[in-house]
Protein backbone atom coordinates (compact mmCIF):
# COMPACT_ATOMS: atom_id res chain seq x y z
CA UNK A 1 0.00 0.00 0.00
CA UNK A 2 2.71 2.19 1.18
CA UNK A 3 4.55 1.77 -2.29
CA UNK A 4 1.45 1.96 -4.41
CA UNK A 5 1.14 5.82 -2.40
CA UNK A 6 4.28 6.75 -3.21
CA UNK A 7 4.47 5.14 -7.05
CA UNK A 8 0.81 7.66 -8.03
CA UNK A 9 2.53 10.99 -5.57
CA UNK A 10 6.13 10.46 -7.58
CA UNK A 11 4.02 10.09 -10.89
CA UNK A 12 2.27 12.91 -10.64
CA UNK A 13 5.18 14.99 -9.45
CA UNK A 14 6.52 14.34 -12.46
CA UNK A 15 3.75 15.23 -14.28
CA UNK A 16 3.72 18.32 -12.82
CA UNK A 17 7.80 19.15 -13.27
CA UNK A 18 7.75 17.74 -17.04
CA UNK A 19 3.92 17.77 -18.16
CA UNK A 20 5.74 17.76 -22.22
CA UNK A 21 7.56 14.34 -21.46
CA UNK A 22 10.79 15.96 -22.57
CA UNK A 23 9.26 15.63 -26.14
CA UNK A 24 8.98 11.92 -25.17
CA UNK A 25 6.10 10.62 -27.96
CA UNK A 26 5.54 7.02 -26.91
CA UNK A 27 1.88 7.54 -27.65
CA UNK A 28 2.30 9.19 -30.57
CA UNK A 29 4.27 6.19 -31.98
CA UNK A 30 1.43 3.93 -30.73
CA UNK A 31 -1.16 5.79 -32.21
CA UNK A 32 0.67 5.18 -35.41
CA UNK A 33 1.32 1.36 -35.15
CA UNK A 34 -1.70 1.10 -34.13
CA UNK A 35 -3.40 3.36 -37.54
CA UNK A 36 -1.12 0.60 -39.10
CA UNK A 37 -2.46 -2.30 -37.94
CA UNK A 38 -6.17 -0.92 -39.06
CA UNK A 39 -5.50 -0.25 -42.47
CA UNK A 40 -4.10 -3.87 -43.09
CA UNK A 41 -7.35 -5.40 -41.37
CA UNK A 42 -10.26 -3.09 -41.65
CA UNK A 43 -12.37 -4.78 -44.15
CA UNK A 44 -16.06 -3.60 -42.27
CA UNK A 45 -16.56 -6.86 -40.41
CA UNK A 46 -16.24 -7.27 -36.37
CA UNK A 47 -14.47 -10.13 -36.64
CA UNK A 48 -11.46 -8.04 -38.07
CA UNK A 49 -11.80 -4.97 -35.64
CA UNK A 50 -11.48 -8.09 -33.00
CA UNK A 51 -8.31 -9.44 -34.56
CA UNK A 52 -6.84 -5.93 -34.94
CA UNK A 53 -7.41 -4.91 -30.96
CA UNK A 54 -5.84 -8.47 -30.09
CA UNK A 55 -2.83 -7.46 -32.14
CA UNK A 56 -2.63 -3.94 -31.06
CA UNK A 57 -3.07 -5.10 -27.26
CA UNK A 58 -1.45 -8.38 -26.66
CA UNK A 59 1.84 -7.51 -27.74
CA UNK A 60 2.73 -4.61 -25.48
CA UNK A 61 1.31 -5.85 -22.66
CA UNK A 62 3.28 -9.43 -22.78
CA UNK A 63 6.03 -6.97 -23.20
CA UNK A 64 5.43 -4.62 -19.75
CA UNK A 65 4.86 -8.01 -17.44
CA UNK A 66 7.85 -8.98 -19.10
CA UNK A 67 10.50 -6.23 -18.27
CA UNK A 68 8.63 -6.15 -15.12
CA UNK A 69 9.37 -9.88 -14.13
CA UNK A 70 13.33 -9.12 -14.92
CA UNK A 71 13.35 -5.65 -13.64
CA UNK A 72 11.59 -7.40 -10.28
CA UNK A 73 14.24 -10.58 -10.53
CA UNK A 74 17.27 -7.81 -10.56
CA UNK A 75 16.10 -5.54 -7.63
CA UNK A 76 12.64 -4.37 -6.24
CA UNK A 77 13.44 -0.98 -6.73
CA UNK A 78 13.77 -1.09 -10.59
CA UNK A 79 10.29 -2.85 -10.47
CA UNK A 80 8.85 0.10 -8.47
CA UNK A 81 10.38 2.54 -10.73
CA UNK A 82 9.85 0.76 -13.94
CA UNK A 83 6.02 1.38 -12.88
CA UNK A 84 6.24 4.96 -11.43
CA UNK A 85 7.56 6.05 -14.97
CA UNK A 86 4.69 4.39 -16.76
CA UNK A 87 2.23 5.56 -14.65
CA UNK A 88 3.92 8.85 -15.41
CA UNK A 89 3.40 8.21 -19.44
CA UNK A 90 0.45 7.66 -18.87
CA UNK A 91 -1.27 10.08 -16.67
CA UNK A 92 -2.05 13.20 -17.41
CA UNK A 93 -3.52 15.72 -15.16
CA UNK A 94 -1.36 18.60 -15.41
CA UNK A 95 -1.52 18.72 -19.25
CA UNK A 96 -5.15 18.71 -18.70
CA UNK A 97 -5.35 21.37 -16.47
CA UNK A 98 -3.17 23.75 -18.94
CA UNK A 99 -5.15 22.76 -22.01
CA UNK A 100 -8.81 23.61 -20.01
CA UNK A 101 -6.98 27.14 -18.71
CA UNK A 102 -5.75 27.92 -22.03
CA UNK A 103 -9.69 27.87 -23.27
CA UNK A 104 -11.24 29.35 -20.43
CA UNK A 105 -8.23 32.40 -20.93
CA UNK A 106 -9.05 32.56 -24.50
CA UNK A 107 -13.02 32.37 -23.94
CA UNK A 108 -12.27 35.50 -21.06
CA UNK A 109 -10.34 37.44 -24.44
CA UNK A 110 -13.47 37.16 -26.69
CA UNK A 111 -11.16 34.81 -28.75
CA UNK A 112 -13.34 32.65 -30.50
CA UNK A 113 -11.10 31.04 -33.05
CA UNK A 114 -8.18 30.87 -30.34
CA UNK A 115 -10.34 29.31 -27.79
CA UNK A 116 -11.71 27.22 -30.34
CA UNK A 117 -8.52 25.97 -31.80
CA UNK A 118 -7.39 25.40 -28.01
CA UNK A 119 -11.01 23.30 -27.61
CA UNK A 120 -9.22 21.18 -30.17
CA UNK A 121 -6.35 20.65 -28.72
CA UNK A 122 -8.07 19.87 -25.26
CA UNK A 123 -10.19 17.16 -26.72
CA UNK A 124 -7.73 16.14 -29.74
CA UNK A 125 -11.00 16.56 -32.09
CA UNK A 126 -11.96 18.65 -34.41
CA UNK A 127 -14.89 21.11 -33.57
CA UNK A 128 -18.35 22.85 -34.72
CA UNK A 129 -18.35 25.03 -31.81
CA UNK A 130 -18.24 28.66 -32.70
CA UNK A 131 -19.81 30.81 -29.72
CA UNK A 132 -17.87 31.51 -26.58
CA UNK A 133 -20.97 29.50 -24.77
CA UNK A 134 -20.78 26.36 -27.38
CA UNK A 135 -17.08 26.10 -26.74
CA UNK A 136 -17.13 26.68 -22.60
CA UNK A 137 -19.43 23.64 -22.38
CA UNK A 138 -17.31 21.32 -24.66
CA UNK A 139 -14.34 22.78 -22.48
CA UNK A 140 -16.28 21.45 -19.63
CA UNK A 141 -17.76 18.20 -20.80
CA UNK A 142 -13.84 17.73 -22.19
CA UNK A 143 -12.42 18.49 -18.43
CA UNK A 144 -15.13 16.10 -16.82
CA UNK A 145 -14.92 12.96 -19.18
CA UNK A 146 -10.93 13.46 -19.55
CA UNK A 147 -9.96 13.66 -15.52
CA UNK A 148 -11.30 9.93 -15.75
CA UNK A 149 -9.91 8.46 -18.81
CA UNK A 150 -6.56 10.42 -18.42
CA UNK A 151 -6.11 10.39 -14.26
CA UNK A 152 -8.72 8.16 -12.37
CA UNK A 153 -9.11 5.37 -14.67
CA UNK A 154 -5.21 4.84 -15.11
CA UNK A 155 -4.70 5.16 -11.41
CA UNK A 156 -6.83 2.78 -10.74
CA UNK A 157 -5.98 0.28 -13.02
CA UNK A 158 -2.37 0.67 -11.84
CA UNK A 159 -3.40 0.16 -8.39
CA UNK A 160 -5.68 -3.00 -8.89
CA UNK A 161 -3.05 -4.74 -11.76
CA UNK A 162 -0.02 -2.83 -11.57
CA UNK A 163 1.46 -1.82 -15.61
CA UNK A 164 0.35 -3.78 -17.17
CA UNK A 165 -3.69 -2.84 -15.72
CA UNK A 166 -2.50 0.94 -16.98
CA UNK A 167 -0.75 0.50 -20.15
CA UNK A 168 -3.77 -1.39 -21.35
CA UNK A 169 -6.42 1.35 -19.95
CA UNK A 170 -4.19 3.72 -21.97
CA UNK A 171 -4.11 1.63 -25.07
CA UNK A 172 -7.64 0.77 -24.85
CA UNK A 173 -8.49 4.98 -25.17
CA UNK A 174 -6.17 5.34 -28.06
CA UNK A 175 -7.64 2.31 -30.10
CA UNK A 176 -11.37 4.04 -29.09
CA UNK A 177 -10.58 7.24 -29.96
CA UNK A 178 -8.81 5.93 -33.15
CA UNK A 179 -11.18 3.14 -34.20
CA UNK A 180 -14.35 3.47 -32.34
CA UNK A 181 -15.44 6.85 -34.41
CA UNK A 182 -18.93 5.79 -35.32
CA UNK A 183 -18.53 6.61 -39.41
CA UNK A 184 -19.12 4.25 -41.76
CA UNK A 185 -15.26 3.05 -42.27
CA UNK A 186 -15.32 1.96 -38.36
CA UNK A 187 -18.94 1.29 -37.94
CA UNK A 188 -18.32 -2.77 -37.80
CA UNK A 189 -14.40 -2.76 -37.68
CA UNK A 190 -14.33 -0.17 -34.75
CA UNK A 191 -17.19 -2.10 -32.48
CA UNK A 192 -14.40 -4.21 -30.54
CA UNK A 193 -12.37 -0.94 -29.79
CA UNK A 194 -15.27 0.68 -28.10
CA UNK A 195 -17.05 -1.96 -26.57
CA UNK A 196 -13.23 -2.90 -24.61
CA UNK A 197 -12.91 0.67 -23.73
CA UNK A 198 -16.31 0.99 -22.18
CA UNK A 199 -15.49 -2.05 -20.23
CA UNK A 200 -12.38 -1.22 -19.11
CA UNK A 201 -14.08 2.07 -18.00
CA UNK A 202 -16.77 1.02 -16.70
CA UNK A 203 -15.39 0.90 -13.03
CA UNK A 204 -13.58 3.96 -12.66
CA UNK A 205 -15.87 6.15 -14.83
CA UNK A 206 -18.71 5.62 -11.74
CA UNK A 207 -15.54 6.23 -8.91
CA UNK A 208 -14.89 9.50 -10.89
CA UNK A 209 -18.86 10.17 -11.06
CA UNK A 210 -19.55 9.59 -7.31
CA UNK A 211 -16.13 11.40 -6.49
CA UNK A 212 -18.05 14.76 -8.27
CA UNK A 213 -20.97 14.37 -5.99
CA UNK A 214 -19.03 14.22 -3.35
CA UNK A 215 -16.94 16.76 -3.54
CA UNK A 216 -20.10 19.03 -5.35
CA UNK A 217 -23.28 19.55 -5.19
CA UNK A 218 -24.30 15.92 -3.84
CA UNK A 219 -28.16 15.97 -4.15
CA UNK A 220 -28.10 17.76 -7.69
CA UNK A 221 -25.52 15.08 -9.27
CA UNK A 222 -27.16 12.30 -7.93
CA UNK A 223 -30.42 13.81 -9.05
CA UNK A 224 -29.03 14.39 -12.60
CA UNK A 225 -27.07 11.22 -12.82
CA UNK A 226 -30.53 9.54 -11.81
CA UNK A 227 -32.71 11.74 -14.19
CA UNK A 228 -30.26 12.96 -17.05
CA UNK A 229 -27.25 10.51 -18.00
CA UNK A 230 -29.41 8.95 -20.40
CA UNK A 231 -28.97 12.84 -22.78
CA UNK A 232 -25.63 10.63 -23.66
CA UNK A 233 -25.46 7.73 -25.35
CA UNK A 234 -22.17 6.63 -24.47
CA UNK A 235 -22.04 4.23 -21.41
CA UNK A 236 -19.47 6.12 -19.14
CA UNK A 237 -19.70 9.69 -20.39
CA UNK A 238 -23.10 9.13 -19.33
CA UNK A 239 -22.91 9.30 -15.44
CA UNK A 240 -19.57 11.35 -15.87
CA UNK A 241 -21.00 14.04 -17.29
CA UNK A 242 -24.48 13.86 -15.42
CA UNK A 243 -23.12 13.72 -12.37
CA UNK A 244 -20.33 16.55 -13.23
CA UNK A 245 -23.07 19.13 -14.73
CA UNK A 246 -24.84 18.46 -11.48
CA UNK A 247 -22.40 19.08 -9.21
CA UNK A 248 -21.47 22.39 -10.73
CA UNK A 249 -25.29 23.49 -10.59
CA UNK A 250 -24.62 23.63 -14.86
CA UNK A 251 -28.21 24.15 -17.14
CA UNK A 252 -27.92 20.16 -18.92
CA UNK A 253 -29.29 19.04 -15.46
CA UNK A 254 -32.21 21.78 -15.24
CA UNK A 255 -35.47 20.45 -13.76
CA UNK A 256 -38.22 19.73 -16.36
CA UNK A 257 -40.36 22.50 -14.74
CA UNK A 258 -38.17 24.74 -16.12
CA UNK A 259 -39.58 24.35 -19.56
CA UNK A 260 -42.23 26.09 -21.60
CA UNK A 261 -45.93 24.83 -22.81
CA UNK A 262 -43.90 23.92 -25.96
CA UNK A 263 -41.29 21.77 -24.04
CA UNK A 264 -38.44 24.35 -24.48
CA UNK A 265 -36.22 25.09 -21.89
CA UNK A 266 -35.48 29.11 -20.79
CA UNK A 267 -32.16 29.75 -20.84
CA UNK A 268 -31.00 33.25 -19.27
CA UNK A 269 -27.99 34.51 -20.99
CA UNK A 270 -26.38 34.91 -17.59
CA UNK A 271 -26.42 31.01 -17.09
CA UNK A 272 -24.75 30.59 -20.57
CA UNK A 273 -21.52 28.48 -19.67
CA UNK A 274 -18.51 30.55 -19.96
CA UNK A 275 -14.80 30.69 -18.76
CA UNK A 276 -15.29 30.62 -15.29
CA UNK A 277 -17.74 27.04 -15.80
CA UNK A 278 -14.51 26.09 -17.14
CA UNK A 279 -12.69 26.62 -14.33
CA UNK A 280 -15.15 25.26 -11.63
CA UNK A 281 -14.87 22.27 -13.17
CA UNK A 282 -11.45 21.88 -12.99
CA UNK A 283 -11.54 22.72 -9.61
CA UNK A 284 -14.22 20.14 -8.98
CA UNK A 285 -11.46 17.75 -10.78
CA UNK A 286 -8.68 19.08 -8.33
CA UNK A 287 -11.35 18.44 -5.54
CA UNK A 288 -11.25 15.14 -6.25
CA UNK A 289 -8.20 14.41 -6.57
CA UNK A 290 -7.11 15.60 -3.05
CA UNK A 291 -10.00 13.58 -2.15
CA UNK A 292 -8.63 10.33 -3.33
CA UNK A 293 -5.33 11.24 -1.76
CA UNK A 294 -6.45 12.03 2.02
CA UNK A 295 -7.91 8.51 1.22
CA UNK A 296 -4.85 7.19 0.35
CA UNK A 297 -2.94 8.51 3.13
CA UNK A 298 -5.38 7.63 5.44
CA UNK A 299 -5.14 3.69 4.41
CA UNK A 300 -1.31 3.85 4.03
CA UNK A 301 -1.65 5.42 8.02
CA UNK A 302 -3.90 2.54 8.84
CA UNK A 303 -2.25 -0.27 7.23
CA UNK A 304 1.68 0.92 8.65
CA UNK A 305 0.12 1.42 12.21
CA UNK A 306 -1.02 -2.46 12.22
CA UNK A 307 2.37 -3.04 10.42
CA UNK A 308 3.77 -1.24 13.69
CA UNK A 309 1.91 -2.53 16.21
CA UNK A 310 2.25 -6.42 15.18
Amino acid sequence: MTTLLFSVILALVADRLFPDRGGFRLWAWYGDWAESIEQRFNGGLQRQGLSALVLALVPMALAVLVTQFLLGEIARVLEVLFGVGLLYLCVGLFPLSRSAETVAAAIERNAVAEAATALQELTGKTTAERTDAGIAHAAVEAVLKQANAQVVAPVFWFLVLGPVGLVVQRMASILDRLWGHRDMRYSEFGWAAARFDDLINWVPARITALSYAIMGSFEDALYCWRKRSAMWSDINSGPLLASGFGALHMGSCQDESEEDAYGNRAVDPESLPGANDVRRALALVWRVMLFWFVIGVLMTGAHLFGWFSR
